[in-house]
């Protein structure tokens, strides 16, 4: 079964999560935690990858990272795979360490990367692993502790602290002070295991990515734009250096059927054969093509408006019969 795209625009900001096969302890010891995050510092430097926080539990593991261009693969092929290969050879063992692909959630640069920053934090917290705030302070695997400054602790080589701490305060202190303060809001203190524990929607989402399902944590609007990005990626039938050849194509088909030069095509014109051409050029492209209607309107030199326009037109005429696919 083919393995389903990941929502992944450039410069996203993804929660990413991995566990072993079966829950069983991927991290033995300080050494193999020591290994993972010397493996994640090389393949944050070799991507440009940025990563915000991070938490290192026995079974699994949770960062917040920024990507680029490139896809989060390039930054987790490396890391999962080597690590894994690292383990099996120290301890003897054969197999997968980890349990189907890393786990990825899309997250909105609006107040949702703190929600992130504090799911993630203070999941030592819901584990057991320290049994109060500031316990916490002195955990060593995870971000919390470089975040506050500790002298010691571990991220200098490969955490954003400023970025991180920006999202709290402009000062570092005021920011430290927030960021506190922002862990502290609604821990119970008797009931550890809810600390920074997601509103349903965002569990919802969190939940989705465990099971391989594309996963969005935002406001409606940007889970929106994400999902219809998404469905142009994923059935798209051409490569983005593709596009320019497939519109020449296209216009040299539309421009022989209507009777019309090609530079006819670029011109405007109100109920027209030009018109007409024009209108079955974007359906075409957009409908039986899937290309972006942004492509589009740059190769037409115009905006994406009028290519909307004619596409809707196209739809009208289509379903009246009175246009026909060109296949």
């Amino acid at each position: 079964m083919p393995r389903t795209k990941r929502l992944e625009p450039p410069g996203a900001l993804h929660h990413i999560m991995a566990h072993s096969v079966e829950y069983k302890d991927m991290f033995r010891d300080d050494e193999d935690r020591q290994e993972f995050l010397r493996r994640l510092e090389i393949g944050l430097k070799k991507t440009g990858f940025q990563c915000y926080t991070w938490t290192l539990m026995d079974n699994h593991y949770h960062m917040l990272i920024r990507a680029n261009e490139k896809k989060l693969e390039k930054l987790m092929r490396g890391l999962n795979g080597g690590y894994a290969q690292y383990y099996n050879n120290k301890y003897g063992k054969r197999g997968s360490l980890f349990q189907g692909r890393f786990k990825s959630s899309l997250c909105q640069d609006k107040n949702y990367e703190k929600v992130l920053i504090k799911y993630i934090t203070l999941n030592p917290l819901r584990a057991g692993k320290v049994r109060s705030l500031e316990q916490l302070k002195a955990y060593t695997w995870c971000g919390h502790g470089y975040l506050l400054g500790i002298k010691g602790a571990l991220g200098e080589k490969f955490q954003n602290r400023q970025w991180c701490l920006s999202r709290f305060g402009e000062e570092e202190i005021e920011a430290m002070d927030n960021y506190l303060a922002f862990l502290d809001d609604n821990y119970v203190e008797n009931s550890p295991e809810t600390a920074g524990q997601l509103q349903p929607a965002e569990q919802a989402e969190i939940i989705k990515s465990f099971k391989g399902r594309e996963s969005v944590i935002g406001e409606l609007e940007f889970v929106t734009n994400a999902f219809e990005l998404y469905c142009i990626e994923k059935n798209r039938k051409h490569r983005e250096t593709d596009y320019p050849i497939v519109c020449k194509n296209a216009a040299k088909m539309i421009c022989r059927k209507h009777n019309i030069g090609s530079v006819d095509l670029f011109r405007r014109g109100r109920q027209n054969g030009r018109s007409r051409a024009r209108t079955e050029f974007c359906h075409f492209l957009n409908k039986t093509e899937l290309i972006p209607l942004t492509v589009i309107a740059r190769y037409l030199k115009v905006t994406i408006s009028p290519v909307t326009r004619m596409i809707e037109i196209g739809n009208a005429l289509y379903r009246e019969k009175k246009l026909v696919s060109l296949l």
